[in-house]
C-alpha cells in the first residue's frame, strides 16, 4: 500500500463530515482543518512532537499541513469535520494564515462539541449535500474556535515556510513508501533529496516527531500487521517482505510495537467470533457510511 502519509483533498467539497472506525493512522497530513470529537473508546494523538491521550467526549483541532498521528488500543469511533480554509474566504480570509494551538479548558470543549455534533447531525440528515444550516453552523463554531482556542496568526513568510516543509515531508513520505521493504538508511533519502544526513536527521525529528528509525519501524510494523491478519504467509515471508533484516529483529519490533510477538497477534484474531473486528483491523481507518455514521452519532446522543 503506498502514500501511508498522504495529503488528502477532497475535490471540490469545502468541507465533510464522517465517522471513523480507527486502530492506527500512521503519521500523515492534510490541506484542510481537521476537527474531531471522540464518540467511543480512547486515541493517543501525536502531533508537534507531543503525545496527547484523549478519552470519549474529548474535541481537537489538526491545522492545514500539521503531521499527526492517531493510535488506539482497541477500535475508537472519532467523529471528524474537515474544512478547507477556502471555505471561509469570502467572510474571514485571516483563517488561511491562523494556527491553533492547544486546547481549551474542559468545560468549553464541552460547549464546542455541541455545536459540532449539531453540523454532523445537519450533514447527515442531508446526506452531505449542502445545506444552509450546515454551512451557518460551521462558521458559527469556527467563530467559537477563536474565541475560546488559543491560536495565533501567521505571517505569508512562516506560510509559506510551512507550505515548503509539507512539501518536503511528502518527498521524505513516499521515498520511504517506496523503499520500506528494502534495506533503507537516512542516507539513502538525504542522498535521494540532495541534503546533508545532519539536516535531514533534524528535520525528520521535528517534522515526524520521532527518529528517522522509530518511523520506519512503525511502518513496517503496521504493515506486518496487516499481512498477519490478511495472509497466511510464514513469519519469515512477512519479515522479509516488510524490510526487517532478520526475524529476530522483526519479532523484537513488533512486540515493542504491539505488546505482543507476531505469533501471538495472529492467534489473538483466527477466532471465527473476532472475524469483523479482524476486517476492521486490516485497514488503517474503516470510514463508515453516512447512514451508520447517523445511527452511531443518535446513539452517542442519548448516551451523552
Amino acid at each position: 500500500m503506498k502514500d501511508e502519509f498522504e495529503v488528502i483533498s477532497h475535490g471540490a467539497a469545502d468541507y465533510k463530515v464522517f465517522v471513523v472506525n480507527l486502530l492506527y493512522r500512521t503519521p500523515h497530513i492534510h490541506k484542510d482543518f481537521e476537527i474531531c470529537l471522540i464518540l467511543e473508546g480512547s486515541v493517543r494523538l501525536l502531533s508537534r512532537g507531543r503525545e496527547y491521550r484523549y478519552e470519549k467526549g474529548a474535541l481537537w483541532v489538526i491545522n492545514p499541513l500539521e503531521s499527526h498521528e492517531l493510535a488506539a488500543d482497541q477500535p475508537a469511533l472519532i467523529l471528524s469535520l474537515q474544512v478547507s480554509p477556502t471555505f471561509f474566504a469570502s467572510a474571514f480570509p485571516q483563517i488561511e494564515h491562523t494556527e491553533f494551538l492547544q486546547p481549551p479548558a474542559a468545560a468549553r470543549t464541552a460547549l464546542l462539541a455541541q455545536t459540532f455534533l449539531d453540523i454532523a447531525r445537519a450533514y447527515f440528515d442531508h446526506a452531505g449535500e449542502p445545506s444552509l444550516r450546515c454551512v451557518g453552523l460551521i462558521f458559527l463554531f469556527f467563530d467559537s474556535l477563536l474565541l475560546h482556542f488559543p491560536h495565533t496568526c501567521m505571517t505569508e513568510k512562516e506560510r509559506q515556510i510551512s507550505a515548503n516543509k509539507a512539501q518536503r515531508i511528502r518527498r521524505i513520505s513516499d521515498y520511504i513508501d517506496s523503499h520500506y521493504s528494502e534495506k533503507l538508511l537516512l542516507t539513502d533519502v538525504a542522498a535521494d533529496l540532495g541534503l546533508t544526513m545532519s539536516y535531514l536527521s533534524h528535520f525528520f525529528k521535528a517534522s515526524f516527531g520521532m527518529s528517522f528509525q522509530e518511523y520506519v519501524m512503525k511502518l513496517r510494523c503496521e504493515k506486518a500487521r496487516q499481512l498477519l491478519l490478511l495472509t497466511d504467509f510464514s513469519l519469515l515471508d512477512i519479515s522479509m517482505a516488510c524490510g526487517f533484516s532478520d526475524i529476530k529483529y522483526f519479532n523484537k519490533g513488533f512486540s515493542r510495537q504491539f505488546g505482543c510477538s507476531p505469533r501471538q497477534y495472529r492467534r489473538q484474531f483466527q477466532h471465527e467470533e473476532l472475524a469483523q473486528q479482524q476486517k476492521s483491523m486490516l485497514s488503517t481507518q474503516e470510514v463508515l457510511s453516512a447512514a451508520t455514521s447517523r445511527v452511531i452519532l443518535e446513539k452517542y446522543l442519548r448516551s451523552s
